[in-house]
């Protein structure tokens, strides 16, 4: 039974309660009853100890059970009481002990989320952004796709920009041959980052059989402990060259990407990139209200869930770093730095949540049937390839309906904010 409720700050709760102590006999008789029927005891027959006896040998075991037993089932009906929904696991503040017609008393503190009283969402002022598609820019992805239907024929002509060269070549640290760092028949397209750019430079202008020798000074940082703050001279031969040959843009080529003419293709390019701008601006949008919604409230934020959003920050920092080769600050510098952008994320959290409940907003199975599919559509999967990607990667389904509790509460807000045209 629930006794008391202290509030210790706006995000932590003190909780006394307790057990009665009939409760007490009651889960004690149960357990020794069991003991009774289940163990030999040597001298008596099976049921027929004594309660003295027993209590002599398992009155530890005994205790542990009934207080493993009753204390995770009061403090839940502690919590149902309080109405109280803890972020994280509760901290007994006291070591438990049976006294034999006495009831149990105990006390918990829980972290929660904060309760905000006047919630501010109406009324928000929205920029308007530009959503219109520039002829640059269906240009721009019109070549693009030029570029990726490319295809590549030998040539022993000189090799420019864009062009293909095949490489062998044999790096050199203080005249040392460094095997591990020479390579054979490697493909280099003349404006890749997959070396560094001295060797595009090198080769521009060359043709098959050309030597040529580039040295390079790696940063003490640099990913490859084998070459990092070394000067590393490279012995290059070009043993192939390849053109680059771009298709010609015209009614041929459109009917090869699935169009039925140059201007069909043209036109849809318009109309993707037209939804693909409300999509951003929709974003934006929704970034926006967020930042609005911290500005307007101010309130503390369990430590618990500040932490856990700092861990994931550092992770996905190191993920993003890994990718792209670049150094890592140590875990503390980089938790300095992120603890800002943790915070708003928990307050954003928190927020959206008291937001969601109090206009009674929620995430329905056909909105997750919904989600999935699209999903599914877009990454030329099967729905239920989607549900056990999410079960595999996130344990469940529940990330999935928190995102789109979230995006349903931003919706909701957006509807009633004003866009404003400059």
């Amino acid at each position: 039974m629930l006794q008391q409720v202290e509030e210790i700050s706006p995000t932590r709760k003190r909780l006394k309660i307790s057990v009665p102590s009939d409760v007490i006999k009651s889960e004690t008789d149960l357990v020794y009853n069991k003991i009774r029927t289940t163990t030999k005891i040597p001298g008596f027959r099976p049921g027929k100890a004594p309660q003295a006896i027993l209590e002599k040998r398992f009155s530890k075991d005994v205790e542990a059970q009934v207080i493993e037993k009753v204390v995770p089932q009061f403090y839940l009906k502690a919590l149902m009481e309080a109405k109280l929904e803890p972020v994280t696991y509760p901290d007994i503040e006291e070591k438990m002990e049976l006294t034999p017609g006495q009831p149990l008393s105990f006390t918990v503190t829980v972290e929660v989320k904060p309760e905000i009283g006047d919630l501010s969402y109406e009324g928000i002022i929205l920029k308007e952004g530009k959503t219109g598609v520039e002829e640059e820019d269906v240009d721009k992805t019109v070549e693009l796709m030029r570029e990726t239907r490319s295809l590549f024929s030998v040539t022993e002509d000189a090799l420019n920009e864009n062009d293909m060269a095949v490489i062998s070549y044999d790096a050199y640290f203080e005249d040392k041959l460094m095997e591990d760092e020479s390579h054979k028949d490697f493909p280099l397209i003349l404006n890749s980052r997959e070396m560094p750019e001295e060797f595009c430079k090198a080769l521009t202008g060359k043709k098959k059989g050309d030597n040529a020798e580039v040295k390079i000074k790696y940063a003490d940082s640099h990913l490859n402990k084998n070459i990092a703050g070394k000067e590393v001279l490279f012995k290059i031969v070009i043993t192939e060259g390849k053109k680059k040959n771009v298709p010609p843009l015209n009614d041929d080529f459109a009917t090869e990407a699935g169009f039925s003419s140059l201007e069909e293709m043209k036109n849809k390019i318009r109309e993707g990139l037209s939804e693909r701008k409300k999509s951003q601006m929709n974003l934006a949008y929704k970034k926006e209200i967020l930042n609005e919604l911290i500005k307007r409230h101010d309130f503390d934020v369990p430590v618990s869930m500040l932490r856990g959003e700092i861990e994931s920050l550092i992770y996905q920092t190191k993920q993003d770093a890994g990718r792209s080769g670049e150094p890592v600050k140590p875990e503390e510098e980089l938790a300095k730095e992120l603890e800002p952008v943790a915070k708003d994320n928990v307050k954003s959290v928190i927020l959206l949540e008291a937001i969601g409940r109090k206009e009674k907003i929620e995430i329905s199975d056909d909105d997750i049937r919904k989600a999935v599919d699209e999903i599914a559509v877009r990454n030329n999967l099967k729905p239920e390839e989607v549900m056990r990607l999410y079960a595999v990667r996130e344990g469940s389904m529940d990330a999935m309906k928190s995102r789109l509790f979230a995006d349903k509460v931003l919706e909701f807000i957006l509807e009633k904010a004003t866009i404003k045209t400059e």
